[in-house]
């Protein structure tokens, strides 16, 4: 039987296949709507998966690496210290580059706001200003017109999610195997690819609600078999990820000059005094969508079922069960959101570039106030007349970066970031009890190569400085 649910919660079914005798899921039955969930996964940026970690559920709050202390390094961080006023949002709740592909879900766990637009109404549907073409995403700027935005929009979305409606999909419980589900594909034959011949089989038909899609995120990023973990109640079986040297080249000319605090007799580092650039770069990872994470930094990638889930997709599953090719390359090869735009120097993510266009029934409505008339991104062929759009004084917020300099910060081992000062570091030292004489100073400087391995230890390990930077610690443990 389907899992009770109320008549007013949202839900999602799913077909499960259980074997009985080790009370674990074999594969799942999907349509569209699960599936799109599963792929929106991959869109998402750091910071809002660290949000959803905290979120209470089933499973409770999970931690992933230096994921969790690095998001509440940033709460904590006085706005004094930041550039704008905005900046904290932009990175607590960080925008996603595929909110047109995500608005349609059928359960969207995200609960960022959608990018809201402005345009100047007054003169926009007035004969006397029949050039005005300006769009933007703040009130405070006036028009070219002179008059203020005051008109507000939401750009219409035309996406319908990630896969085709007509399509069903057999799942692993180890999210490896996405297969359509087609004539080439029996419950036999999958069975007998998976090595599991047994009688001992059952259905189960469960209600996919919001609160389990949170479970699920959480499953899927420190657990081998997700879809058992969050359907059957089983406590996770939680496997400590793996953290693998990353040997990536340094492909880009980023140089970041710091210096590292390091116990002599354990080899490991304390912490890392470093400029704005430093602490921009760290509290950058939280804008990184998961799948642009996981496609760079490839066979290094170690997060329970994630790195399976890329795999599938971008392996596994046919392109013609996609909505288009660029639905696909949307989950496979995530856009950095626009207002991140100086992030993308630190990462070679490609950064989101968006036109706009203003539609309207016909000429004689152009210039009326109750015209109906939308702001989409998408050159919408059959919708009617239609202008581009300006986006008009398009200051990027984190044009400066997200931290204020010049000034040097602090980041300790786990990625706790803030100001530093001779006192603050000392405070450290003394709480951890450490002898001054068992620590050295070392001045290095660090590129593409060390900024991604410094992200995957951040996302597989509680020492995301040691572990990335440990290649540079050799004259030190040789002082021992």
């Amino acid at each position: 039987m389907a899992d009770n649910t109320t008549q007013t919660e949202e839900y999602v079914q799913l077909k499960l296949v259980i074997n009985e005798e080790s009370n674990k899921v074999l594969f799942a039955e999907a349509g569209k709507d699960f599936v799109d969930i599963l792929c929106s996964f991959l869109t998402m940026p750091l910071g809002t998966i660290a949000r959803l970690l905290q979120k209470d559920s089933n499973m409770g709050q999970i931690t992933i690496g230096c994921l969790n202390s690095l998001y509440q390094s940033v709460v904590d961080l006085d706005k004094r210290y930041l550039w704008t006023d905005s900046i904290k949002e932009l990175l607590l709740k960080p925008k996603n580059s595929s909110e047109d592909y995500c608005s349609t879900l059928k359960l969207n766990i995200d609960d960022s706001q959608p990018t809201e637009y402005f345009i100047c109404a007054r003169n926009y549907f007035s004969s006397e200003c029949r050039s005005c073409r300006n769009i933007s995403k703040s009130t405070y700027y006036k028009c070219s017109c002179g008059s203020r935005f005051d008109r507000s929009f939401f750009l219409k979305r035309f996406c319908k999610g990630f896969v085709n409606s007509v399509a069903t999909f057999v799942i692993t419980d180890d999210l490896i195997n996405i297969i359509p589900n087609s004539a080439a594909y029996t419950t036999f034959s999958l069975l007998k690819n998976l090595g599991i011949i047994t009688s001992s089989t059952k259905e189960m038909a469960v209600n996919v609600t919001k609160e389990k899609v949170v479970d699920l995120l959480k499953c899927a990023l420190v657990s081998k078999s997700p879809l058992t973990d969050v359907f059957l109640g089983k406590k996770p079986s939680i496997e400590r990820s793996r953290f693998l040297t990353c040997n990536a080249e340094n492909s880009s000319t980023i140089q970041i000059t710091i210096q590292l605090v390091i116990r002599k007799s354990e080899g490991n580092i304390l912490f890392a005094h470093g400029d704005q650039d430093f602490a921009d770069l760290l509290i950058s990872f939280l804008t990184f969508p998961l799948g642009g994470i996981i496609r760079k930094l490839g066979e290094y990638s170690s997060m329970g079922s994630i790195g399976r889930l890329y795999k599938s997709i971008a392996e596994s599953v046919e392109n013609q069960y996609f909505i288009s090719e660029e639905a696909k390359n949307r989950l496979i090869d995530p856009l950095l959101a626009s207002e991140y735009k100086s992030c993308s120097s630190i990462l070679p993510i490609k950064e989101q570039c968006l036109n706009y266009y203003g539609y309207y029934q016909s000429e004689s409505y152009r210039y009326r106030s109750n015209d109906p008339f939308f702001i989409t991104d998408k050159h919408y062929k059959d919708g009617g007349r239609y202008e581009e759009m300006r986006l008009h004084n398009n200051k990027n917020p984190i044009k400066e970066g997200f931290v204020k300099g010049p000034r040097t910060y602090l980041a300790t081992d786990d990625l706790v970031i803030g100001p530093a000062s001779p006192i603050s570091a000392s405070l450290l030292i003394n709480r951890l009890q450490i002898p001054v004489d068992d620590l050295k100073e070392k001045n290095v400087t660090i590129g593409m190569k060390e900024c991604l391995s410094i992200l995957n230890a951040a996302l597989t390990s509680t020492s995301a400085l040691t572990n990335g930077l440990g290649h540079l610690l050799s004259e030190v443990m040789e002082e021992k």
